[in-house]
């Protein structure tokens, strides 16, 4: 199997694999963090790293083969970290055809849980949590977008990255009917906080890996100046 490459999820059988998704808008030290522990802790055998594809009004993302471009400059010699090209409609199609065959465990932070599954509005946390991560068949306006990336997959448990020294254990373990395998203690890191440096003119370096900080520096994205290189 291609570690920085998926295409043939036939090789995942019988594994158990966390599906963490989200903008990577830059993937930094931290989301590296919650990576390297998911799987040095025996939580995962693999894990399929998607980022947001947009179509959505959440964020004005970078475009997703930049991002894409920057997992796989990371990650290319991992044996066991994947990145794909599929569209969520492909992936939910790879992974259907697995059926039960495939463990699919979600890794999520902490504000998911406390904003959306789990939030203060109940009503609006169960229509959440009946699609989110349900492998619910995607309906076609969903087959290219970050929506249908949330949907494709059913997880059967959770990974939880806790920020902000946040404390879960009110949950016992589970959030609603799934149960949450483990917690990752996350780093203080965030992608906003990498993209602010850069529109100041400030360093940025120590927050992301050299393979990502090159990639930034080279395309010029969040406003970073090709001219002082």
């Amino acid at each position: 199997m291609s570690a920085a490459l998926l295409d043939d999820a036939s090789a995942l059988r019988g594994k158990k694999v966390g599906y963490y998704t989200g903008s990577f808008d830059p993937l930094h030290l931290g989301h590296q963090h919650v990576i390297e522990k998911a799987l040095s802790n025996g939580l995962v055998d693999y894990i399929l790293v998607y980022p947001a594809p947009g179509g959505d009004d959440f964020k004005n993302r970078s475009a997703l083969y930049l991002r894409q471009k920057m997992l796989a400059s990371v990650y290319e010699e991992h044996p066991r970290v994947l990145v794909t090209l599929w569209t969520p409609k492909e992936l939910q199609d790879q992974f259907f055809a697995l059926g039960e065959e495939v463990e699919v465990i979600g890794i999520i932070g902490s504000d998911v849980v406390t904003e959306k599954l789990m939030g203060p509005d109940p009503i609006l946390s169960a229509k959440y949590r009946k699609v989110f991560m349900r492998g619910i068949s995607l309906p076609e306006k969903h087959f290219h977008d970050t929506v249908g990336a949330i949907m494709a997959l059913k997880a059967h448990a959770f990974i939880v990255s806790l920020r902000g020294g946040i404390d879960l254990s009110y949950l016992d373990q589970k959030i609603y009917d799934r149960p949450i395998l483990g917690f990752i203690e996350s780093t203080e890191h965030s992608s906003t906080q990498v993209r602010e440096a850069i529109e100041r003119g400030e360093p940025f370096e120590h927050l992301v890996s050299f393979p990502v900080q090159a990639l930034i520096k080279r395309e010029g994205m969040y406003g970073f100046d090709k001219e002082v290189l």
